[in-house]
């Protein structure tokens, strides 16, 4: 895996190239061997996913001038609060921040895709107004974490100080990873505003399948906070958690 440096007028590249592909590895642009094979099971959340691409897809062909413009705008607001945005976490990060630039229809499948994470949008759904002039919410703080295997894991935490300019309250979207590796990085759950607090009993293995109950072990947590127009915040600092057997 090569590292690719980028210039002013070359922003970003994505794609096949001979033997190799252009892609984002933790917000850099890489080249690397092509995979001979792809595992890429439908489990539910990526079908999930790929239904809100093909539905914002098809929303964008339909709309008109006036409507594609104001979607470009929060596009060009999106790369502008995204673009040096880097990875100021660290080796633990589990939220990595969005890279622009953005396009029109970009900004639509992110407000979509991140409503419909915090399930107050789905597929079925009119398309989401587009938040022109919304700014992003600020960095939710996160708090104390605690638990055993069975009572679970228990997430406290501040909520942002702003939702964004002009916005209304959101969700906070709770991420989690095993020290291991026996449980991907994954939205474990969102909680809407105010209640600053959540316990989850289970977690998906590594690999899909039927969620399962917390084992001992290290876990890492981070947080991020959803407007109600569809714009994110960036991370927060990532806390570590030891859950234990029940006593």
């Amino acid at each position: 895996m090569a590292r690719v440096k980028l210039s002013a007028l070359i922003t970003s590249i994505a794609g096949r190239y001979g033997g190799s592909v252009f892609r984002n590895w933790r917000g850099t642009t890489v080249l690397s061997v092509l995979p001979s094979s792809v595992s890429n099971p439908a489990t539910e959340k990526q079908t999930i996913a790929r239904n809100i691409l093909a539905v914002a897809s098809k929303a964008w062909s339909a709309l008109d001038s006036e409507a594609r413009a104001e979607w470009r705008a929060v596009a060009a607001a999106l790369t502008t609060q995204w673009q040096n945005s880097g990875d100021t976490i660290g080796a633990r990060q589990l939220i990595y921040p969005p890279r622009g630039p953005y396009t029109g229809l970009g900004a639509v499948t992110s407000v979509c895709g991140l409503l419909g994470s915090v399930r107050v949008w789905d597929t079925e759904d009119a398309l989401p107004d587009a938040p022109v002039g919304v700014g992003n919410p600020s960095i939710p703080v996160l708090g104390a974490l605690s638990g055993d295997t069975t009572a679970g894991l228990t997430v406290t935490w501040a909520d942002p100080d702003t939702w964004g300019d002009h916005a209304t309250a959101g969700n906070i979207r709770i991420f989690v990873k095993a020290e291991d590796g026996t449980n991907h990085t994954q939205l474990i759950g969102s909680t809407a505003a105010a209640t600053e607090t959540d316990t989850f009993t289970t977690i998906t293995p590594r690999g899909g399948g039927e969620a399962i109950a917390f084992r001992e072990g290290v876990f890492f947590v981070q947080i991020d906070a959803v407007n109600a127009e569809g714009l994110r915040s960036a991370p927060s600092q990532v806390a570590e958690v030891v859950l234990a057997a029940a006593v």
